[in-house]
């Protein structure tokens, strides 16, 4: 099933990251985790709770808790500015507009932010809930929605297990722009079980008519433990073949590039001046502070860690609920200390990930060589393989091919 071409449009590369480390450090970005779901999808890992009904004293409580955790945890981070704030799920949005006011006050209130407009971003899901929820959320200081709908197919969206259909996802999108939203990323998930290159452009034609700021396009993967993977294993589920989702990859990224949205990163893109900071934070190795169950924080060099630190919360909310109750972290174990191979190889990939790739010359600053003194023949191995290429004018600078794009995966393995 190889997807015929219709565009030979390529993206534009950002300009991003390659600052000094002591520059990347005395800004924070805070990640809010909430683990309620109305359902949960088959093919989800994440840390999340399945609640049909969120009761007010419940929802209360845990928003005490993330205040809480965010008070104990802030003075370990040393920052002077906020930069981002992201609340990711689960779903997000079902907590009430007053319930996210809180959480925003209480960060706000506690670091001032940049000189920059914060961005704010709220995941919401396609539901009528959420959809009148939408303002008071823009009124409580949310500037960017991520909306996960997925495709526009009520057959793909049935297959995946979502709760809403096609038509839930456009009423979402038309009642944020209603609401003043000016910044929409909108998530599609595509080779989902008996999914179609025609299938794919008629969810993208849908996609793309909403006229997104942003987009998230993710391949559907298989993670250990979830019905999916489970049903694939007793050959009742079968997924599109790998040079088949290669094929949709590509379709992907030239039907967002001729419709203007740059691919800035793997998986992710954006019109001019839309890129998410907060998701840029992690791919630069920047400061964030995780709280919620399941959340995971970026923790900046410091004496006992120059490489810096990152630690996960408990995933289980009473566990995490009763740790923060009792004063104690959310995290179960201590942080992980990066030693300078961890750190060397992350900011080799984390960086590959990204259209402006692998600044040679920032990575030599921070770590006293350039990428080659450490990697020398596997980059010669993947750029004889089409897969890298390396750019002379940028002091030997390393990015991904599109063949590397593709392939993505096993190039990061090169570097680990």
């Amino acid at each position: 099933m190889s997807c015929p071409p219709q565009s030979t449009a390529s993206p534009d590369p950002c300009s991003a990251s390659g600052r000094p480390a002591a520059e990347r450090h005395h800004e924070l970005g805070v990640y809010v985790h909430v683990p309620f779901c109305e359902r949960i999808c088959p093919y989800c890992d994440f840390a999340v709770v399945r609640a049909p009904v969120l009761a007010r004293d419940r929802e209360d409580a845990f928003v005490a808790a993330l205040i809480a955790e965010f008070g104990r945890r802030l003075p370990l981070f040393g920052a002077s500015r906020l930069a981002t704030l992201y609340f990711g799920g689960g779903t997000p949005s079902r907590l009430r507009a007053e319930s996210v006011a809180r959480v925003i006050d209480a960060v706000r209130a506690a670091l001032p932010a940049t000189g920059a407009a914060l961005e704010i971003t709220l995941e919401v899901n396609p539901s009528t809930t959420e959809r009148a929820r939408l303002a008071a959320f823009r009124a409580a200081g949310v500037n960017r929605l991520s909306i996960g709908v997925q495709s526009f197919a009520d057959a793909t969206l049935k297959r995946l297990g979502r709760a809403h259909r096609a038509e839930a996802g456009r009423a979402t999108v038309a009642a944020a722009r209603d609401a003043g939203f000016a910044n929409l990323s909108l998530d599609l998930l595509f080779a989902a079980p008996a999914q179609t290159c025609a299938d794919l452009d008629a969810d993208l034609d849908a996609f793309l008519a909403c006229a997104p700021e942003h987009a998230s396009a993710y391949a559907l993967t298989l993670e250990e433990g979830t019905p999916f993977e489970r049903a694939v294993q007793r050959g009742r589920l079968a997924l599109p073949e790998e040079d088949d989702v290669a094929a949709m990859l590509e379709r992907v990224a030239e039907r967002f590039a001729a419709a203007g949205l740059a691919r800035y990163e793997v998986s992710s893109y954006a019109r001019a001046g839309f890129e998410s900071r907060h998701n840029q934070r992690y791919w630069q190795r920047r400061p964030v502070l995780g709280i919620g169950p399941g959340a995971w924080s970026n923790e900046a060099p410091r004496a006992g860690a120059p490489f810096g630190a990152r630690r996960a919360n408990a995933r289980d909310l009473d566990l995490w609920l009763a740790r923060i109750g009792a004063g104690e972290p959310g995290a179960l174990d201590p942080p992980e200390r990066l030693d300078a191979r961890t750190a060397r190889g992350e900011a080799a990939f984390l960086a590959l990930r990204t259209a402006a790739g692998l600044d040679a010359a920032s990575f030599a600053a921070e770590f006293g060589a350039p990428p080659r003194a450490y990697w020398n023949a596997a980059i010669d191995e993947l750029v004889a393989a089409g897969l890298l290429v390396e750019d002379s004018a940028r002091a030997d600078s390393l990015r991904l091919t599109p063949r590397g794009l593709l392939l993505s995966d096993s190039v990061f393995l090169r570097f680990v």
